[in-house]
């Protein structure tokens, strides 16, 4: 095999810095169990780089580890999660865990939604009209029918949007 760092037969490239190949070719070769010198010498590389680079990655790879706690959801089941709630927004997290990852719990579910943006919430509930209600706000809005756009903003204070709807009260979503 012909060496990695050379421009010809005998003359090494002269470079401070390895490519993250290399060094990936490095590790490669240490992992298998070659030593150290005949990896010097089958790439052409100084031992005491060798050594830096063997030993920056034994160090990394410690440091990875041992590093909090493994998820219990993949990736895949985490973008599912996510098209779930923004396909069927009604659905609870106990129906997307259901259908999803059953083992998780519905902690879990909120906190992977919740970092893609995706939050649930308990719908407000609408005002209920009955009809005498009904009946008291036709009279007002017909009394009121002929004033301008001017005596709207200056008469009335208007709240937040609710949507009125007749009939009974359903389930909270």
């Amino acid at each position: 095999m012909s060496p990695i760092l050379r421009s010809h037969a005998k003359k090494p490239i002269p470079s401070k810095h390895l490519s993250e190949w290399t060094r990936g070719r490095v590790c490669g070769l240490h992992e298998r169990g070659m030593p150290l010198k005949e990896i010097s010498h089958h790439l052409n590389i100084p031992f005491t780089t060798i050594q830096n680079i063997v030993a920056r990655w034994d160090q990394e790879v410690e440091e990875k580890e041992g590093r909090g706690r493994h998820p219990k959801t993949s990736k895949a089941q985490d973008q599912a999660m996510v098209e779930e709630g923004r396909k069927n927004r009604h659905n609870s997290y106990q129906d997307i865990a259901k259908q999803i990852a059953p083992d998780v719990s519905e902690k879990t579910i909120e906190r992977k939604l919740s970092k893609k943006n995706l939050k649930k919430w308990v719908a407000q509930e609408s005002a209920h009209l009955d009809e005498a209600l009904a009946e008291n706000r036709l009279k007002w809005a017909l009394a009121l029918r002929n004033w301008t756009k001017e005596m709207w903003r200056r008469k009335v204070m208007w709240g937040d949007e609710v949507t009125i709807e007749r009939g009974g009260g359903r389930r909270r979503k």
